[in-house]
């Protein structure tokens, strides 16, 4: 049953104020086992799931037509992971971000802490989707594979991939958990928990969307990890959504909703955490509201992928526009496919994304580049030369001004 455990937490002299040096009780929470739970919710939040599973698989259609499926793949994926990041309050503009990535990928020092960590958050997702795809069952392993992926850009990067084994907590002071919003459960019930939760999402006990957003909730509320969880926690989402088959090819970018509705978020996984019995029909009720919130995000954000693929759409027309002709099958034509979703290139990783030699690739580069569908730039100190996409930056800008209005 879900229930609260009483702990100690003795006096330290660590902090500077004497609130910080204090010992107090505190109260973990240890949630319900999800493995065979008879889950019941309201016609209304069933048919709000139904819904928002139609328009994931519409988005993943065979029927689908765009331009660039690559292309848009790549966007929707970097823009989920930005939304993820934004959650934990880091933000950077698109072309911080894109040149830190670049220099990095150099081996050189971006010398941007921020653009650094949200980079961290893309390759982890990246992960997730390639471990989601690969493996018959997800098991630890690949659970811990991912975290690690996404704290060795970050401060602590010796954090990666290893289940805490000390009491965590959130909000309050840094030194005890005496004031804090939230302490998950002691260090010793983690590894059980995590093992339940790994099995669930190994199954098939609710529709793909229920499950994805019990995961999601189970994983934050375990928190099973001493830093990086909200983030791991949301690329479970697209393990769950790509395992089931439900997002074959597309995962829409759920948590650049849930960015724009943080309040709404953090209130539905706080409602997750139900004491009682594990079958009570509270349990259910609890659960409702996170259901419908996460249901209405993914359904908003099967909306916003659609308009990006527009518009992703009408910007590689007019590009193929200004161009004389582009053969099909061309290092041109495969460039201008992969560009939606690499807003900075090199001839060296152009190369690379399209699978041809760096003289072919250099020549479609200065083709775009003559017609202002590529602008040269140096970054980093060593001033690498690159080539950036003015139209592929103005749009990623157009999404973080939607994430700052709740009108989007």
């Amino acid at each position: 049953m879900g229930s609260q455990l009483r702990g100690r937490w003795a006096a330290r002299f660590e902090g500077m104020s004497r609130r910080d040096r204090e010992g107090c009780e505190y109260d973990a929470y240890l949630p319900d086992r999800l493995v065979g739970w008879d889950l019941a919710i309201p016609a209304e939040v069933a048919a709000d799931v139904s819904d928002a599973e139609d328009a994931v698989r519409r988005l993943n259609s065979a029927g689908t037509t765009h331009v660039s499926l690559e292309g848009l793949a790549r966007f929707l994926l970097r823009a989920e992971s930005v939304g993820s990041s934004m959650i934990e309050g880091l933000a950077v503009a698109p072309g911080r971000l894109a040149a830190a990535e670049f220099v990095g990928g150099r081996g050189g020092n971006a010398g941007d802490r921020v653009a650094v960590e949200v980079l961290g958050n893309i390759a982890a997702m990246e992960s997730a989707i390639g471990l989601a795809a690969s493996v018959a069952d997800f098991h630890r392993d690949d659970l811990c594979a991912i975290h690690r992926t996404l704290m060795d850009r970050s401060p602590t990067p010796q954090l990666g991939g290893r289940v805490r084994t000390e009491q965590s907590w959130i909000g309050g002071s840094s030194y005890n958990p005496c004031r804090a919003a939230y302490v998950p459960p002691p260090p010793d019930r983690v590894p059980a928990l995590v093992d339940d939760l790994l099995r669930y999402i190994n199954g098939d006990d609710h529709s793909p969307l229920v499950q994805a957003a019990l995961a999601h909730a189970q994983f934050e509320t375990i928190h099973p990890f001493g830093d990086g969880n909200g983030r791991t926690g949301r690329a479970l989402i697209h393990v769950v959504l790509r395992r089931r088959g439900l997002a074959p090819a597309f995962v829409p970018p759920i948590s650049l909703v849930l960015a724009t509705s943080s309040e709404t978020y953090i209130n539905g996984l706080t409602q997750f955490r139900h004491l009682g019995d594990a079958d009570s029909p509270d349990r259910s009720a609890g659960v409702t509201g996170w259901v419908r919130a996460f249901a209405t995000a993914t359904h908003r954000a099967c909306i916003d992928a659609d308009r990006y693929a527009g518009q992703i759409d009408a910007m590689t027309t007019a590009w193929r526009d200004r161009l004389d002709r582009v053969r099909a099958g061309s290092g041109l034509d495969l460039l201008l496919q992969v560009l939606p979703g690499a807003p900075v290139v090199s001839v060296e990783s152009a190369s690379g994304l399209i699978g041809r030699s760096k003289a072919r690739t250099t020549d479609a580069i200065n083709a775009l580049a003559e017609v202002g569908i590529l602008r040269q730039r140096n970054v980093g100190r060593q001033r690498y030369r690159v080539f950036e996409v003015p139209d592929v930056l103005d749009l990623f800008t157009s999404l973080e001004r939607g994430l700052a209005s709740r009108s989007r």
